[in-house]
């Protein structure tokens, strides 16, 4: 018997070889992003989803696209799995400043530690972006969302910033520092 040889295709280069590895790290993360979506933390001021905290972890472990890409797409994804209840138009606005937050605290992080990252994030993606949302719904819209912004915005910005420090501080993951 004749066992047929069989040839897998193989990475030529390392640079395709990273280029799956980071595809496959940006799936799973926006999976994760959608996961974080579906689990709710009841709260005194509503339900605090999870969807963002996994685009702050990629922005502060991976870089600020790879980041900002996990935040627009879950957030869209997220919107996606409710029905896009606030129309299209809405949630790519949203999609959007997700995005800008996560590149944010990228930035924040690099420049001024992880306290300083926290801190201006809690503030861009809680009352900024209830700022933001002005347009949409007047001063009932940003009085309604500022509290609620701000409360999921802490937990996201902690539980990503916390599990990454926590990650680089341990001697169980090999980090090659940039």
């Amino acid at each position: 018997m004749v066992v047929p040889r069989v040839r897998a295709r193989l990475p030529r280069a390392r640079v395709d070889a990273r280029a799956y590895q980071q595809a496959a790290r940006l799936i799973v993360f926006i999976v994760l992003s959608a996961l974080g979506a579906m689990a709710k933390i009841p709260g005194p001021l509503g339900a605090i989803t999870l969807e963002a905290a996994p685009g702050y972890f990629a922005a502060l472990a991976f870089s600020w696209s790879e980041g900002a890409l996990v935040a627009g797409l879950g957030s869209l994804l997220s919107a996606l799995l409710s029905a896009f209840p606030l129309g299209i138009l809405v949630h790519l606005y949203t999609a959007a400043q997700a995005a800008l937050w996560a590149t944010c605290l990228r930035l924040a992080y690099e420049r001024g530690g992880p306290v300083l990252a926290m801190l201006a994030t809690i503030f861009l993606a809680g009352v900024v972006a209830a700022a933001l949302s002005w347009p949409l719904g007047g001063a009932a819209l940003v009085t309604s969302s500022l509290a609620p912004l701000i409360l999921a915005a802490a937990v996201n910005v902690f539980l990503a910033t916390a599990f990454y420090v926590v990650l680089m501080r341990s001697k169980v993951v090999y980090v090659r520092k940039r």
